[in-house]
This record gives structure tokens, C-alpha cells and sequence, in this order.
């Protein structure tokens, strides 16, 4: 069973269960040094101690040949996240399996704590659609949302955005993570590694050699 794996990194039952959590969601494929640095940034500007990165099942992208086992992207959070004490992995969204909204993964972290803080990361680009994800009305009442921009011009669309939310939703929180423009993609990893192109620099140390060692989404 993929929750036995990896015992006080994945499911960490203290860290889940408390009154305070983060999580940055993401399918992880793989997990990338902009991921790192968004929950860096939670951490240090909010001084959030509980980030919790949760990615979803597989199967949900079952038409991507190059989607890597879930296994191999726990492993890969694993490697990436060892190192800081404040982040951590769950496979919550992985063992629920299907096609999983962020409105249940909310619902299920209320229901084991129907008094704690959600804080959920998204990226700027997420920011001006997450009134039409599933129930995102739901979401902007039960969670506060922490999403990264990069730059003044993008903190400026941000603001705009979110004084057009605030609108439709005064109960909404939201804010900004500061942060310095990161651009990654795990497309672009994953097309790198596939024309045998370095990644040095793009993901964590650890999590490079693992994709080396296994061979991750190399040309078949």
C-alpha cells in the first residue's frame, strides 16, 4: 500500500489532523523547484509551519503517456520536501481516487477537524477561474487562499482580481505570496528529460538523480 511507504512523511496523523494546514495541491509531475519555493514562500511570509503538499490520482490524466506512477511522485515529494521540517506529503487525493475536486478534499479535512484553518496555495494563474472550479464558492467561504504572484504587473492583475472576488464573496480571504518570478514548468521538465536535456537547477538535487536512476519520462 502506497500510505505505508513512507510512515511519518506521507499521512503524518499530527500534522494533518491540526487546527493549522496548508496544502499545495498539483499533480507533481514532477514536483519542481517552483513548488518548493511557493510553500518557502507560505512558510516565510506567513510563517506557516504545516504545508502539506497533496497530489492528485493518476488516473484523473489517464490519456498522459507520460504521467509517472503515484509511487514515484510521492517518492520524488519525498526526496524534495526531507529536508524542511515544516513541509510534509499526504496521499489523501491519491487514495480517494477518480476524478477528485478540491471541494472534497476540503470537506474531508473539515470533517476531521471541523475547527481548523485551510490554507490552500494556488498558483496567479488559477486565481482569476476559482470562482468556477466545482463549488468554488464553497471554497472561497472555507478556505483561505494564498496565491503567488511574480512581479508588479502581476501583482497589480492580482490585486484587481481579487477586489472583483471580494465583491461577489465578502467572506473570501485571500492573499498574496510574494515571491520572485520562478518559471518552471513540469511540461517543460518532463520535455527536457525526454530530449535528453539537462534539468540541473529546474527541480531539487534528489529529485533529478531519482528521475535519472529510474529512467522517468525518458523516450520509450
Amino acid at each position: 500500500m502506497i500510505s505505508d511507504l513512507y510512515m511519518d512523511k506521507i499521512r503524518n496523523k499530527d500534522k494533518i489532523k491540526a487546527s493549522e494546514i496548508t496544502i499545495l495541491g498539483g499533480s507533481f509531475n514532477p514536483v519542481h523547484n517552483g513548488h518548493i519555493k511557493m510553500a518557502q514562500t507560505a512558510h516565510e511570509q506567513f510563517g506557516l509551519d504545516n504545508i502539506v503538499f497533496m497530489p492528485n490520482k493518476s488516473t484523473y490524466y489517464k490519456d498522459n503517456e507520460q504521467f509517472v506512477s503515484d509511487a514515484a511522485r510521492l517518492e520524488m515529494l519525498r526526496l524534495a520536501t526531507e529536508d524542511y521540517d515544516y513541509m510534509t506529503l499526504s496521499d489523501m487525493e491519491i487514495k480517494r481516487g477518480g476524478t477528485t475536486h478540491t471541494i472534497d478534499t476540503v470537506r474531508e479535512l473539515l470533517y476531521e477537524n471541523e475547527d481548523r484553518t485551510i490554507y490552500f496555495i494556488i498558483g496567479g494563474d488559477s486565481l482569476e477561474w476559482i470562482d468556477k472550479w466545482v463549488e468554488g464558492d464553497k471554497i472561497l467561504e472555507f478556505v483561505v487562499l494564498l496565491t503567488a504572484v511574480r512581479g508588479e504587473t502581476d501583482i497589480k492583475k492580482s490585486n484587481e482580481i481579487i477586489n472583483k472576488l471580494y465583491e461577489l464573496y465578502p467572506n473570501a480571504d485571500i492573499l498574496l505570496l510574494d515571491m520572485d518570478d520562478t518559471p518552471i514548468s513540469s511540461s517543460d521538465i518532463r520535455r527536457r528529460v525526454e530530449s535528453e536535456n539537462a534539468i540541473t537547477g529546474l527541480v531539487p538535487q534528489k529529485v533529478e538523480q531519482y528521475i535519472l536512476d529510474n529512467k522517468l519520462y525518458w523516450r520509450a
